[in-house]
């Protein structure tokens, strides 16, 4: 596996950066071209379009969601363009995990990249950074790519919507700009990585796909297990393994703390059996509202059911093996740092 230490400036002043994401630009964009992707066309409309900045996917990490808007669900092939005044389409919505620690590991991460303080604008349900104070030089900027927080990523690859799948860490670093870097010399600094600092004060969850190298992975694991250990953070009152009964999404938005990747699987397939409704009403010519309470849980695995990794087992399951369903409860069977994703 080969790893490119890249250098630069992290972005957020009129961007919406979280626990797992914000945008950074190198210092010599030439850089990218070293790392090995099957999603280069995407990273370069997205590079493009960012005008030399673009979003990053920190690895390991899920932060609890601020944010979320499930895809477009397409319509049936028969159904396509067609509509019914008196049916109302489902809206994707913008939903978000109950607020306290997602908006904590958004301040610690950029706390670690330099800065001071923050100043957010909020509108119709988004949010974004007004304005950033950097500590070093106490200058405070208000304009979108002029706040240059100076750091550099670690980078092997990037995910399918283009992002640089990165750890990240502020400040600057001896190591020449475009190092290919051994998996031993990454291990040997996650320590040290905003990544690392995120996971190991329990201020996001782990999320682990099959491109994380088993030494990086278990680095990440062992600062997790501490920070679980000590319930700290989110898991001084995570629901994940406990169990939740749910009765309305309410509960997800506004009162359980969940792992972030069940929260929005259950978003997304609400989304689903709510636009398969929509689309069954239009074709009765019957109207149509989208409940804002329903879940849907019974058929949680009917869209998909995928396989995942058991680090312990050694051994590949499908999700309703470690996922416990049925009409109103809902509760993970395995920790979420046993669990490696295929993708």
């Amino acid at each position: 596996m080969e790893y490119f230490l890249i250098k630069g400036h992290f972005h957020v002043v009129g961007y919406s950066p979280d626990g797992d994401s914000l945008m950074f630009e190198a210092n010599d964009p030439k850089m990218w071209d070293k790392v090995l992707t099957e999603h280069r066309e995407i990273f370069t409309e997205k590079l493009e379009a960012g005008k030399g900045s673009v979003q990053l996917r920190l690895q390991g990490l899920d932060a609890l969601e601020t944010h979320y808007g499930p895809t477009p669900v397409p319509p049936p092939k028969d159904m396509a363009g067609k509509t019914f005044a008196k049916a109302e389409k489902p809206k994707a919505g913008n939903y978000k995990q109950p607020e306290t620690f997602g908006e904590l590991a958004t301040e610690k991460l950029l706390s670690y990249l330099g800065v001071a303080s923050t100043e957010w604008g909020s509108k119709f349900g988004a949010k974004w950074v007004k304005s950033v104070t950097v500590k070093a030089s106490k200058v405070t900027y208000d304009k979108k790519n002029e706040d240059k927080l100076e750091g550099y990523v670690i980078v092997n690859d990037m995910d399918m919507k283009g992002r640089p799948l990165s750890w990240v860490f502020g400040g600057t670093t001896s190591t020449a700009d475009g190092s290919n870097l051994s998996t031993t010399e990454v291990a040997a600094k996650i320590k040290t990585s905003g990544n690392y600092k995120l996971i190991a004060t329990g201020m996001v969850y782990p999320y682990f796909f099959m491109t994380l190298a088993a030494k990086l992975r278990q680095k990440l694991i062992d600062g997790y297990k501490n920070a679980k250990r000590q319930k700290m953070g989110v898991w001084s009152v995570d629901k994940t393994l406990e169990g939740i009964e749910l009765d309305k999404r309410s509960q997800l938005t506004d009162e359980y703390l969940i792992f972030p990747y069940l929260f929005r699987r259950i978003i997304k397939h609400q989304f689903q059996r709510q636009n398969d409704a929509y689309y069954e009403a239009v074709k009765a010519k019957k109207a149509f509202q989208a409940s804002e309470t329903d879940i849907f849980l019974s058929s949680f695995f009917d869209d998909t059911n995928p396989y995942v990794f058991l680090i312990a087992e050694r051994d590949f399951v499908r999700l309703d093996a470690i996922v416990e369903v049925s009409k109103t409860n809902f509760k993970l069977l395995t920790d979420p740092g046993n669990i490696v994703f295929l993708s």
